[in-house]
């Protein structure tokens, strides 16, 4: 009887599944060619075919492996089954009381992360201090910087507080301080690898949303998405799950999940990049992902911290978070596990946070609770010397910039349903009102093709007086009850038969119709 050698040292040291008794899997233990012991737990359903994927992952680690003898190894793998048993996580993110990244579990040691697909680069490099000195201590008097780095942290909040997502997309002209943010946010988790850009499709989108679930989905340019894609994935990134697929037997597939925070950037706004596509942004897809304008003193920046111009300070921010990164976000962690409060006290903060910003309504109340929870993470890392802010820098940070989004959003106190229906209306007007529209009083019934309905004058000036179809065509895509409310409250229509929101009218060679009479000077905006 003779030893055949097939890998280097290699055991099988426990069984892993999930608290649903899924997602069975098998820890293993190996040294790689360099002497390192390493571990991995490894899913069994990567042994369900050739297991190729398995020798893919251990010779990358480093195993040694005996080409011709690679069926024996899998064999042996199965056939093993020892005491001990751990909770596998599929996913990063809070797991009970403990946090999971892909290389480290806080807060318990008996869970492994345990994923078939890709994982997001979390990773460490530098030191926490130094990354403090040069990356965090510049959010001194750059409101934008200090939301930037504490939305990076909001992310772990999330489950914390029960929200499904949230999302801040920072806008403006190129060069202006926008990728630098975004890449000092980034260095919380990890390097610039970690950064991701928008030129994907919606279902990669979805992808890396669960990659990053429990921390920061940081994407750059919106102007590389497909408007389309946009349209798709911005209630789906914020929402927390993704599209219901049907398996090869036609059956649904399990719903993908996440709680992520998202920090975008790009040179246009969500909305003007989905109507590039000719898709109009509803009010719960802007209300999802917020635009921020960038309009510091110098780009981004109010502070210049002794650089002579925005751009410098712009290079040095990169270079620290290139050198400097990962460790924050565990630190964030670790505080909320061992020093903060429980549950319950965090959002009694966020209530009290939210209830300063003086939301109007129940839309920029949803939008305060956004800036809000950057708020309080942003807090809870200077309350745990994470960040060398004073206290209220954080807080007063999201309330300069919740002000820049409202005077950006420009919907004069209205809904933001209410202002789309409005200006949907009034670019009807605009770009249809000579070609679909004729004098009432015309009585050779002028031929007008695809009428959309009448124009007469008033002592106040021009009214159009809209047929049903045509003001549903003016305002497709909304439910035209919602239509005729949206300009009722905001007075624009200026006549009206008893009970009704319509007029009967006579119309030569058509008898008597119901028409909307519309004011288009009190449609808003500029006219």
């Amino acid at each position: 009887m003779t030893d055949d050698w097939h890998c280097g040292p290699l055991h099988v040291v426990a069984l892993t599944a999930n608290q649903e008794d899924g997602d069975h899997g098998r820890l293993l233990k190996y040294r790689n060619v360099n002497g390192n012991w390493k571990r991995w737990a490894m899913p069994m359903q990567m042994l369900a075919g050739d297991g190729v994927e398995v020798l893919g992952v251990l010779m990358a680690e480093g195993l040694a492996i005996d080409r011709k003898r690679k069926a024996r190894l899998l064999d042996y793998i199965n056939a093993q089954s020892p005491r001990d048993r751990l909770r596998a996580a599929t996913m990063t993110g809070w797991h009970g009381g403990a946090f999971v990244l892909p290389d480290e579990v806080i807060g318990a040691d008996d869970i492994w992360y345990q994923a078939t697909e890709r994982t997001a680069p979390y990773g460490t490099a530098g030191t926490l201090d130094g990354w403090r000195d040069a990356v965090a201590a510049r959010a001194v008097g750059n409101p934008l910087l200090t939301l930037g780095l504490s939305a990076a942290f909001a992310g772990v909040l999330l489950e914390r507080l029960n929200i499904d997502g949230a999302g801040l997309h920072l806008f403006g002209d190129s060069s202006t301080g926008k990728t630098s943010i975004l890449a000092a946010s980034i260095s919380v988790w990890g390097g610039p690898s970690f950064r991701r850009t928008w030129r994907t499709t919606s279902n990669g989108l979805e992808g890396a949303a669960k990659m990053h679930t429990g921390t920061l989905l940081a994407l750059d340019e919106v102007g590389e998405v497909n408007p389309r894609d946009l349209y798709e994935a911005a209630y789906a990134l914020c929402n927390g799950h993704g599209k219901t697929r049907a398996n090869v037997r036609g059956e649904a597939r399990q719903v993908s999940r996440w709680r992520v925070f998202v920090l975008s950037t790009g040179e246009v706004t969500i909305s003007s990049r989905m109507a590039a596509g000719g898709y109009e942004a509803k009010a719960g897809q802007s209300l999802r992902l917020l635009d921020v304008p960038v309009a510091g003193v110098c780009g981004a920046w109010d502070n210049l911290h002794g650089f002579p111009t925005g751009g410098g300070l712009s290079d040095a921010i990169r270079d620290g978070a290139a050198r400097h990164y990962g460790h924050a976000g565990r630190a964030f962690v670790r505080a909320l596990i061992g020093e903060v409060a429980d549950d319950d006290d965090l959002s009694t903060r966020l209530q009290t946070i939210v209830g300063g910003f003086g939301a109007a309504d129940g839309q920029e109340s949803r939008a305060a609770r956004i800036f809000g929870l950057c708020a309080l993470a942003g807090e809870l890392a200077t309350q745990a010397g994470i960040v060398p802010w004073e206290i209220g820098q954080a807080a007063q940070a999201a309330l300069d910039c919740f002000k820049r989004w409202r005077e950006h959003r420009g919907t004069d106190g209205r809904n933001a349903e209410d202002a789309a229906i409005l200006r949907a209306v009034a670019d009807f007007i605009d770009k249809h009102g000579d070609s679909r529209f004729s004098s009432l009083d015309d009585h050779e019934a002028q031929a007008v093709r695809d009428r959309a309905g009448y124009w007469k004058d008033s002592g106040s000036g021009r009214l159009y007086l809209f047929t049903p179809s045509g003001l549903r065509d003016a305002t497709r895509g909304y439910d035209f009850g919602r239509v005729l409310d949206a300009l009722d409250k905001a007075g624009a229509i200026s006549g009206r038969d008893a009970g009704r929101r319509s007029k009967k009218v006579r119309v030569a060679a058509k008898g008597s119709v119901s028409l909307y009479f519309i004011d288009p000077e009190k449609l808003g905006g500029e006219r």
